[in-house]
């Protein structure tokens, strides 16, 4: 059986990596699929089945106008500073990805974000109530593990690289 990982982001750091990776391992077949924005990452989650999926927290690279989320929100909230909202949108994007998709993504598949949740644990707390298998990377973790985590909880159905 072939796992099927999305992968969202701005480049493709970490689809080419995984790619290496998964070429290179004589572990699970891999199917690496790459959405650039939300909405492809759910036209991809709409038309077929996805086994795991990781994000890209920042998207400094995307236009302001592909970002996800309400940028008319984030000025008013910003007190009409353009530049700080469309910032904080780009450097949080993986959240907002995560809110966005969550009508096509189905709550029982392994997500995880490119995100250090080890100095914030009650923020993953609060987004595990509805993504229970939402797990982080912590910050010097080689790719290669991110990759071996994901394809375990495949087989084990546990949360890939879950804090304690």
């Amino acid at each position: 059986m072939t796992a099927v990982l999305l992968v969202v982001e701005d480049g493709t750091e970490y689809t080419e990596a995984f790619q290496r990776l998964a070429s290179n391992d004589s572990g699970p077949s891999v199917e690496l699929v790459r959405a650039g924005d939300a909405d492809e990452a759910a036209r991809i989650l709409r038309e077929r089945k996805v086994d795991a999926v990781f994000l890209d927290v920042v998207f400094d690279r995307t236009l302001p106008g592909r970002l996800a989320g309400d940028l008319e929100r984030e000025i008013r909230r910003f007190g009409g500073d353009r530049a700080r909202a469309e910032r904080h949108l780009a450097e949080n994007q993986g959240f907002y990805l995560l809110n966005e998709l969550a009508p096509v993504l189905r709550e029982a598949i392994p997500v995880v974000i490119a995100y250090d949740f080890s100095v914030e644990p009650e923020r993953l707390a609060a987004l595990r109530q509805r993504w229970e298998r939402l797990s982080g990377v912590a910050d010097g973790t080689p790719i290669s593990s991110v990759l071996e985590s994901l394809l375990a909880s495949l087989t084990t159905g546990g949360t890939p690289g879950a804090l304690p």
